[in-house]
């Protein structure tokens, strides 16, 4: 999910300046968490909740995003099959972590 973060970003026109920083801003949270799972600084269930949780909040960034360049309002040279692909692979991401969960018996 870093990766993609920094990847909208590049994509983005730079008068996107809000969605720019809040690009950065998901970068940032995931490096943090990667640091965290290498060092193993965090226990791997509060690791993986708080994994979930960024993704969520991210999944709602692309969801906007998505809509926004379909409907003309974010200015970017992202098209919008790729916007809808990397909405997917965030659904997927939470779907993953969510089925990792020890009590979920739903995956």
């Amino acid at each position: 999910m870093m990766e993609h973060a920094l990847f909208i970003r590049g994509l983005l026109d730079p008068c996107e300046e809000q969605l720019i920083d809040t690009a950065d801003n998901f970068s940032k949270e995931y490096c943090e968490l990667l640091e965290q799972a290498r060092c193993q600084d965090t226990a791997a269930t509060e690791l993986a909740e708080r994994s979930l949780k960024e993704t969520l909040k991210y999944r709602e960034f692309k969801e906007a995003g998505t809509e926004g360049i379909l409907n003309c309002k974010i200015d970017s040279i992202i098209l919008p099959l790729l916007a809808d692909h990397v909405l997917r692979e965030a659904n997927h991401y939470i779907r993953l972590l969510e089925c990792d969960k020890p009590v979920s018996h739903s995956c």
